[in-house]
């Protein structure tokens, strides 16, 4: 069992936040080229904690788009060096520590991102390396903590790339993401006891697509994980033509597990989740 990283971050100043915000919900060449929706990934807002999840294309315009101060990110998350999901992380480490003016911040990702791989260069240059107050690498089962919050690595399929889900969880949060995978028999295995569950699904219906699932994949993800609220992600095309709303009430309907579609610039309230009030979404 891989022993976990021990970290604090230096913001301890406590916010009424406790959210999750969709900067951009696409995904895949196609989408990401013609921008049909952005890629930006997405933000954990906690009382002490702002994390940026796969700060993919358009990561960093989004959160002007959302009122939320890239300044004020605690953590970034990168699951792995594809351009839909890394492509900002160098701008975001920018903003975040003033171009180094402020030292501040903590990178968890894969080795493909912090150092590069025998073929390809790291996503993240040394310039903004320097400017983080850490740096972790991480391989499924890797556990981070920083200050009450763990972050667990979780295994993924996909490519030939290193990739992991991600785990979040502390005293006010539970969430679960998949990352890019293909659906395999023991991924529920990673997520079991997460209140909320974010899936990228790629495809609707049954249309696989090489290590990505489609809505078939996620109902029998969502029916073995049984989490409180499951929302839908990272769209690839043919996803937004079939209209994701639709897919996710499909999903609902299979399981009997809330199910929402995102969309760029949606904020779900887990306040409710947390306290047995229901899910609260605005755009």
């Amino acid at each position: 069992m891989p022993k976990p990283i021990h970290c604090k971050s230096k913001r301890t100043v406590k916010e009424p936040d406790n959210k999750i915000i969709f900067i951009g919900t696409g995904g895949g060449r196609v989408v990401m080229s013609n921008q049909s929706r952005t890629a930006g990934g997405f933000i954990l807002k906690l009382p002490t904690l702002q994390i940026h999840v796969d700060p993919g294309p358009g990561a960093l315009s989004g959160t002007s788009k959302t009122k939320i101060a890239p300044a004020k990110t605690d953590i970034i998350i990168a699951t792995h060096e594809h351009t839909d999901h890394a492509n900002d992380i160098n701008a975001l480490i920018n903003a975040m520590t003033l171009d180094g003016v402020n030292k501040r911040g903590v990178l968890v990702s894969v080795k493909s991102v912090i150092d590069g791989t025998e073929d390809d260069i790291a996503s993240v240059r040394n310039h903004y390396k320097r400017q983080l107050q850490d740096i972790f690498t991480v391989n499924k089962g890797d556990k981070v903590k920083i200050n009450d919050l763990t972050i667990t690595a979780t295994e993924t399929r996909h490519d030939e790339t290193d990739c992991i889900g991600v785990r979040v969880e502390g005293p006010d949060v539970s969430i679960g993401y998949t990352s890019d995978t293909t659906y395999f028999k023991d991924l529920y295995k990673e997520f079991k006891g997460i209140s909320v569950l974010i899936i990228n699904v790629l495809r609707p219906g049954s249309d696989r697509w090489k290590t990505h699932m489609c809505t078939s994949d996620a109902i029998k993800l969502i029916d073995d994980v049984k989490p409180e609220l499951a929302i839908i992600n990272h769209f690839g095309q043919k996803m937004i033509n079939a209209n994701p709303l639709l897919e996710a009430r499909e999903i609902q309907k299979r399981t009997g597990v809330r199910t929402i579609a995102a969309q760029d610039g949606l904020s779900v309230n887990l306040e409710g989740i947390a306290q047995g009030r229901g899910v609260q979404t605005t755009l």
